[in-house]
């Protein structure tokens, strides 16, 4: 085999490797399909005074849901000890 053969077939093996690891993430729920806290500040900072307002109102209704669900234990099994 030709080195640029073992470069490639190296290459694809890469790739592969990091395709199977996005998806078992996915597959784990450690990737949220929700807005993350650092994205829904970016958006915040370009808003208008009323838009931020609520978009801060919707981070704030988001941090009470998780505060209570870690209270009654629900979040339990998606956390890592």
């Amino acid at each position: 085999m030709s080195n640029s053969t073992i470069a490639c077939l190296l290459f694809i093996g890469i790739i592969a490797f990091l395709l199977a690891g996005i998806i078992y993430a996915i597959r784990q729920k450690n990737i949220y399909y929700s807005g993350s806290f650092a994205s829904m500040t970016a958006f915040h900072d370009v808003q208008s005074g009323e838009k931020q307002k609520a978009i801060e109102t919707v981070i704030e209704q988001q941090a009470k849901k998780k505060w209570e669900e870690q209270e009654s234990g629900e979040g339990k099994e998606n956390s890592i000890n």
